[in-house]
């Protein structure tokens, strides 16, 4: 449950665990200082504090981050309906309230072209830089298309610098942002990797953390690592996984990835 006010969201602690939603990969425009953590996402900034039982996120954009943090969605059911998966008991009663985040899709394509064999604090420092060059916002794509590969490189994107600038360039010219926010999930993915840079996977985050496809299933090393079976390929595990949790596979996916990635790995 949350109430908004003059400025401010209230949630329940018990539907809203602010470090696994900030913390298990899906965003990149975070930072923790002292016992806040501060959200960035478009032109909207917040600040957010545990207050006792209550999460309060201060901000004067109180429905960009009520959609932002998805916090409409019935996260509860979700977990209960998940629930008749004994394979996932651990990592439900370990992760709480982890909430997938609903964002802004031209943002979240180009923050997962960066994300390519790359680690998190080096994406964080790519992109704070690129919002940088923008007033501290993330561009259009009208106003990335005009940056120069050269900029690009400079800010340390590298061998995506090219991918970059040429997604930026087709969202800008085309209808495809459009077309994918009504196309089929299948559709969609589709669509996606048409961009540079953009394979299955990537394509998968977008639809999960932009699109609210909860039935994708992303396949990264971690998952591959802890849910393959005999000799699986990639595309068969993502198959499987989907069949098997259906409309709540996303997530699965993310209750499975924080457990294991990240806190079985601080143990």
């Amino acid at each position: 449950m949350y109430k908004t006010e003059s400025d401010r969201i209230i949630v329940d602690v018990a539907d809203l665990d602010v470090k696994a939603t900030l913390e298990c990969g899906q965003l990149f425009r975070f930072e923790k200082i002292d016992d806040a953590y501060i959200v960035k996402s478009g032109a909207h900034t917040c600040r957010i504090v545990n207050s006792g039982s209550s999460v309060v996120i201060e901000t004067p954009s109180t429905d960009f981050f009520v959609n932002f943090f998805s916090l409409d969605r019935d996260l509860n059911r979700a977990k209960r309906e998940l629930s008749r998966f004994p394979e996932l008991k651990d990592a439900l009663d370990s992760c709480g309230a982890l909430r997938i985040l609903h964002q802004p899709l031209f943002e979240t394509i180009i923050s997962f072209i960066i994300s390519a064999n790359n680690n998190i604090p080096r994406i964080k420092g790519i992109i704070n830089r690129l919002c940088a060059q923008f007033g501290d916002e993330f561009p259009s794509p009208d106003k990335l298309a005009t940056m120069q590969i050269r900029q690009l490189d400079a800010i340390g994107c590298g061998y995506r610098s090219r991918y970059i600038l040429e997604s930026a360039k087709i969202c800008a010219e085309t209808d495809l942002l459009n077309r994918l926010y009504s196309a089929r999930t299948p559709d969609a993915a589709k669509l996606l990797m048409t961009l540079p840079g953009v394979g299955q996977k990537i394509a998968d985050c977008v639809m999960l953390f932009a699109l609210g496809r909860l039935e994708v299933f992303p396949i990264d090393t971690w998952m591959i690592k802890t849910q393959r079976q005999g000799m699986e390929t990639e595309m068969q595990l993502r198959t499987r996984l989907m069949g098997k949790y259906g409309e709540l596979a996303g997530y699965a996916q993310q209750f499975l990835y924080y457990y294991s990635a990240i806190l079985r790995e601080k143990v």
